[in-house]
């Protein structure tokens, strides 16, 4: 496990070669867990059995007293089951430790899986939410110079972009009560940048800030603890701070950001508010590499960046985590054949004379292998209604955890990726029981003869 994730965390960022550490109190947890989980549950299922006298745990148990179920109180469904089936409805409820013990089982499996597919859904979108939701510009062209009204005129007619704004970027410091952090700082007075940046959080646009306030994004707020009315000390240098007022929170995905006026620049950078950075849109039918060949080639640009690069960049960082996905998604594999096996081999075990006595009666191997393998399926599918919620829940506790300082991930699960749950789950349920069926043919059909004495 540690492998996979130095492999896919080594393609974010530059790690030096794989080293295996071991902490000496998390080996003796999770030692201690590990035992807890195999010889407590060991001693519980023990414990009472160890009472009875040796006689009488010799002799096979008696089997379960069969009870009136809930189903069969809703006459109108009742009597249009068959009779198998209604078989099936009561050994369930009969043996109630089994149904609990699979229904967590293939809870935690469908949870787990769930959680793969959510982290893939929220991690491989990033560059999406953040190009396509907040940041909605094609090109950044960097001047040499202080941008004028004339020299924007000049690019918007030579260019033709269908939209711009006129912007001061740069990299500056937000502290809060105690904990300072490093973020971009875009201060801008053109009317345009609202459209050029789309700011709102939880689907609610937020007024860009007036003077004397900023918006921050929501990671920043988090990471230095500010909450919107607090007051802040945003800085370019050592020399150059102001104290502001925080008018909002934003969402953002990807570096952290704080928005102002140009106004409220001019009160932390000596030199005042010189916008020197172009942020351009161009129609859906122009291409943006045309457009920063075309600009690169202008008097007074010094640099110029397309989104698209960045994008890419960004989608092929992330899709480095797809190591992690598929290592959960393994593991709940893992797990829900365990689990499944395991309770199937017990059911087998316990019900031998039982389905020899239905295979003397003349059950060919296709119905006894429905009479058994139902109540797992419907077993299954009660873990899977349990496991969804259960999915959502652990899947935003994992986002929790896998913070990085510049990325924030939003917790979001596509409506396929609870289908795909539900296949997978089903899938591993399927083959569990073609596993078991080979073992239900082995049975000796003589049993039912034996007498239980």
């Amino acid at each position: 496990f540690p492998f996979v994730i130095w492999t896919a965390y080594g393609m974010l960022y530059s790690i030096p070669g794989f080293v295996i550490l071991y902490d000496p109190v998390l080996f003796v947890i999770a030692l201690a867990a590990s035992l807890l989980c195999s010889a407590g549950t060991t001693y519980l299922a023990l414990r009472i059995e160890m009472q009875n006298m040796p006689a009488n745990l010799i002799r096979p148990k008696t089997p379960a007293a069969g009870k009136r179920i809930f189903l069969e109180r809703i006459t109108p469904l009742w009597k249009r089951l068959k009779f198998l089936h209604k078989v099936s409805l009561r050994n369930i409820f009969r043996f109630k430790k089994r149904m609990i013990m699979m229904i967590l089982g293939i809870a935690g499996c469908t949870a787990l899986v769930l959680t793969g597919f959510g982290i893939h859904d929220s991690v491989a979108n990033i560059a999406n939410f953040q190009f396509d939701d907040i940041q909605k510009y094609d090109v950044s062209a960097q001047f040499s110079d202080t941008l004028t009204e004339d020299k924007i005129n000049e690019v918007e007619s030579d260019h033709k972009s269908e939209l711009d704004a006129a912007t001061a970027v740069t990299s500056g410091d937000v502290t809060g009560d105690s904990i300072t952090k490093s973020a971009y700082i875009v201060a801008s007075d053109d009317p345009a940048i609202t459209d050029i940046f789309d700011l709102h959080i939880d689907g609610e646009t937020v007024p860009y800030p007036g003077k004397g306030e900023v918006l921050l994004t929501e990671k920043l707020a988090e990471l230095t603890d500010i909450k919107t009315g607090d007051t802040v000390t945003v800085s370019v240098s050592d020399t150059e701070k102001a104290e502001l007022k925080v008018a909002g929170l934003v969402e953002n995905y990807v570096q952290n950001y704080l928005y102002m006026t140009g106004e409220t620049y001019a009160t932390i950078a000596d030199k005042g508010y010189e916008p020197k950075t172009l942020l351009l849109r161009v129609n859906d039918s122009a291409d943006e590499y045309a457009l920063s060949a075309a600009l690169s080639k202008t008097d007074g640009v010094s640099s110029v960046s397309v989104v698209t690069n960045t994008r890419n960049m960004i989608d092929q960082m992330m899709q480095s985590l797809n190591y992690v996905v598929a290592l959960v998604l393994i593991s709940a594999g893992a797990l829900a054949f365990i689990v499944l096996f395991n309770l199937g081999n017990i059911n087998l075990t316990e019900r031998v004379r039982e389905i020899a006595t239905i295979k003397v009666l003349g059950f060919h191997s296709g119905e006894t292998g429905a009479y058994v393998f139902r109540e797992n399926i419907i077993l299954s599918m009660m873990g899977i209604v349990v496991g969804l919620p259960l999915g959502v829940l652990l899947h935003t506790f994992v986002l929790m955890q896998i913070r990085v300082d510049m990325v924030s991930f939003k917790a979001v699960i596509a409506p396929v990726s609870f289908l795909l749950t539900v296949v997978m789950v089903v899938l591993f349920t399927v083959i569990t029981d073609l596993v078991m069926r080979k073992k239900i043919a082995k049975i000796d059909m003589a049993e039912s003869l034996k007498s239980i004495e």
